[in-house]
């Protein structure tokens, strides 16, 4: 069963708490986390990491200190010596999502916002581009096939090397959605759509269809980092 966990933030994280957290996650990590220009993004970056690391000590049961992951060669992160195991996540504003299963998958969330619908010109395929065109609010349904198209692209761990409008998502029905490449629809290729926040568009691809009917929910900090050693972070 693939399993899908949303983190709202809700908690202000002051840079105490912050790098009290941090001690959570690798050295290379933590090096990463103080890159960022903007507090924001430093924030749900480690808090997602921390995430990540509560869904596979409950999984797996291998303790903090033992997890450790590689990248492919696009970027994509995997648990090592773990070929089972695949997880994928997404963050922006005030949501952190991620997805785990057996098979590859990925995950994304997008905050609504206004923005040059010509923008889909150079990533969709012309007839994503016809349709979204031809919708009451198109705003919506761009950011729609924007995260059915990323969860794919994720979800095959290649990132822009595929290019966006190389592939087409199409809906049969409200909920049968389908990937059509070259003319034909791939098969063994699953979408699922949640609305966890109106704000916000989130779609995850699977290459089985044993989807959750709704993800499981946290917000508060101390939930997620229940497996690590609580009595440091003052809680």
């Amino acid at each position: 069963m693939i399993r899908i966990d949303a983190f709202k933030i809700t908690q202000k994280i002051d840079h105490k708490l912050f790098n009290h957290l941090s001690q959570f996650v690798d050295k290379e990590r933590q090096l990463k986390l103080k890159k960022f220009h903007f507090w924001e993004d430093a924030v749900r970056s480690l808090l997602a990491e921390l995430l990540i690391r509560y869904v596979i000590i409950e999984k797996t049961k291998l303790k903090n200190k033992n997890i450790s992951f590689i990248k492919n060669k696009y970027g994509k992160l995997y648990l090592k010596n773990r070929k089972k195991f695949h997880f994928n996540i997404s963050h922006t504003g005030d949501w952190i999502v991620c997805a785990f299963d057996h098979k590859p998958i990925g995950i994304d969330i997008e905050r609504i916002r206004s923005i040059n619908l010509e923008f889909c010109q150079h990533y969709f395929a012309q007839d994503e581009c016809s349709e979204l065109y031809g919708q009451d609010d198109p705003l919506s349904y761009f950011f729609t096939l924007w995260t059915l198209k990323e969860s794919y692209i994720k979800a095959i761990g290649r990132g822009l090397s595929c290019p966006l409008n190389s592939f087409s998502i199409k809906f049969r029905n409200s909920k049968d959605i389908v990937l059509i490449s070259q003319g034909k629809v791939i098969q063994e290729i699953f979408f699922k759509q949640y609305t966890i926040d109106t704000s916000y568009k989130m779609a995850v691809c699977a290459f089985n269809n044993t989807f959750p009917e709704y993800p499981r929910i946290h917000s508060d900090i101390k939930e997620i980092c229940k497996h690590f050693q609580l009595v440091q972070l003052g809680f």
